[in-house]
């Protein structure tokens, strides 16, 4: 049996998994563990560097550390170099593995890693949106998700496997379609030359919907934070906050229908993120299914493509196990 660390570290949180792996085991059985049984989360700003915060996970897991490993990153990954979007933390991906003394080291980029994962999650960790009972299993799936900034990758089946196609969706155009939003991206675009669909989804996107919202309708707006934004407008304690966060679900609907047509993701549209599974009891009295749809010549090509959530948190842990046995030679 092999002892594999997983991990999702982000600019302030490193967590981190333990896999329990027996390739014997599993082609005896035909089914792959990817869960992390044992987990612990680490603050990053309590570690100089990726290797000393490694080192003070297998500590606190009591354990030498693996011969396994595989981390997603937030943060870019060019030719063997990662580097921490958030942290001054850069590394060489060899480097790092022969200094911890790894036998093999993968790092990816968190939204890859939890793109990954869907293929693997269990039927307890998504919830379905939208089922048009239509979907392909031999089509790509497009995942997105509002969380920090706005992630996006392409799942496309190749040979018994899956290949993650990464992408920069997020830093597409925002696409206003009613007046309301024209209005939105008018006050944003005095202040910026280009309105990202990551400008209004995610955590600062619900401050700016709200800042915007108030600038049109003559109001003074509160220092809000996405916190403060979300918490009154899903208890409807601020009008301009309901509004802030109806127009977000309204927003993303149109985003999830138009990502699905770019990449003829039949397979489904899968969301993830922070935001979104505190905002799903407000979908239905948004127009997030109307503006999914609204396609068009399009509509029914996109009525066929069914919608889901990943509501497990630490979905990015079992997307790094997944590429990590998938993708190891002597692990299969």
């Amino acid at each position: 049996m092999n002892l594999l660390l997983v991990a999702d570290i982000g600019g302030t949180n490193g967590r981190f998994g333990l896999v329990e792996f027996d390739a014997d085991k599993n082609r005896a059985n035909g089914k792959v563990n990817y869960t992390a049984e044992r987990q612990i989360t680490l603050k990053c700003a309590n570690y100089p560097d990726m290797a000393t915060m490694i080192k003070a996970c297998c500590s606190e897991f009591g354990i030498e550390i693996p011969a396994y490993a595989c981390l997603a990153i937030a943060g870019p990954i060019e030719n063997g170099q990662a580097s921490m979007t958030n942290l001054n933390w850069k590394f060489s991906i060899d480097g790092l593995r022969d200094q911890l003394g790894m036998k093999t080291l993968h790092v990816i980029n968190d939204f890859a890693s939890l793109a990954y994962a869907v293929p693997f999650l269990e039927d307890d960790e998504l919830i379905t949106l939208y089922d048009s009972h239509k979907s392909s299993a031999d089509a790509p799936i497009v995942v997105m998700g509002p969380g920090t900034g706005f992630g996006m990758a392409a799942l496309v089946p190749s040979q018994n496997n899956w290949r993650i196609i990464p992408t920069e969706g997020g830093h597409a155009s925002f696409a206003p379609t009613n007046e309301k939003e024209l209005d939105i991206k008018a006050f944003l675009l005095k202040e910026q030359n280009h309105v990202s669909v990551e400008n209004i989804l995610s955590g600062g996107g619900l401050v700016t919907l709200y800042r915007a919202l108030a600038h049109n309708e003559g109001v003074e707006a509160q220092p809000y934070t996405p916190a403060d934004v979300s918490t009154k407008g899903i208890a409807n304690q601020d009008p301009l906050c309901r509004e802030a966060v109806l127009t977000f679900c309204d927003v993303l609907g149109e985003v999830a229908g138009d990502k699905a047509l770019s990449l003829g993701a039949k397979g489904g549209v899968v969301i993830g993120g922070g935001i979104t599974p505190k905002l799903v009891d407000l979908l239905p009295e948004s127009h997030f299914l109307e503006r999914y749809k609204n396609k068009g010549p399009m509509t029914g090509y996109v009525s066929d493509i069914s919608i889901r959530l990943i509501v497990n948190d630490k979905a990015a842990l079992v997307g790094s196990a997944a590429w990590l046995i998938n993708n190891t030679e002597s692990l299969k």
